[in-house]
């Protein structure tokens, strides 16, 4: 079905699906978020020993976002199961994301929550912790690629639509306040990640080596394990 038609004025009036419009806008403006987010995080992961105090920053702002994503899709969750009109309108996602998104969830909050985890121990002793990470990664890698897959085209659309400021479409009503939830999950992410951040010095002040230094007349800087990646 169109976008159009799901999302029109006429249909929002007939339906009385203002709701579950804005339910989808405000899902979609935060997945987009989370997706530049996640970007960055990414290309830190790709040289994380001399990124590690970016990685562990992204990390911890991405918490807040987390939470309201996941609180504004398991409350389309619950109406749709308990027959809201607008959002049984709006339907189900496709099979393969719907049975794929509690793994997605699982997999989201054990990376986050080990991630955390690592601040409360040492690069030279990280026990079973850094592994849980590592593993963790690896299966929501999967998960989150099949979704971004799914969802990436109706997430930029519907969030443009919310956001972009000559967009001539009908709007739902709280548009306000589902600007204002995003904005204030990023901030209360930054503030997270500035307060945390002192936390994580035994793993952002280990000395790099960095190589060819001694060639340069300068000494070779070593790393004192080998833990992280």
């Amino acid at each position: 079905m169109a976008l159009t038609r799901i999302w029109g004025k006429d249909s929002m009036r007939e339906q009385g699906a203002e709701g579950a419009d804005g339910n989808a806008r405000l899902t979609a403006a935060v997945g987009v978020v989370l997706l530049v987010a996640l970007f960055v995080e990414g290309i830190t992961i790709l040289q994380v020993r001399q990124l590690i105090t970016l990685h562990i920053f992204i990390g911890l702002v991405l918490i807040p976002l987390v939470a309201l994503k996941f609180a504004s899709t398991f409350y389309r969750f619950i109406r749709y199961y308990t027959n809201n009109p607008a959002y049984v309108r709006h339907g189900p996602p496709a099979s393969l994301l719907r049975w794929t998104a509690p793994l997605l969830i699982i997999f989201t909050g054990a990376l986050l929550a080990t991630g955390v985890a690592l601040l409360a121990v040492t690069p030279s002793r990280p026990g079973l912790i850094l592994f849980a990470h590592k593993a963790s990664f690896a299966i929501w890698f999967v998960l989150m690629a099949v979704h971004v897959l799914g969802h990436i085209k109706d997430a930029v659309v519907l969030s443009g639509w919310d956001w972009w400021p000559r967009a001539d479409r009908a709007r739902p009503r709280g548009k306000g306040q589902r600007r204002g939830l995003v904005v204030v999950s990023l901030v209360v992410g930054f503030a997270l990640a500035v307060a945390l951040l002192p936390i994580a010095s035994p793993w952002t002040s280990r000395p790099i080596r960095h190589s060819g230094a001694s060639q340069l007349g300068h000494p070779a800087v070593t790393i004192r394990d080998s833990s992280w990646p």
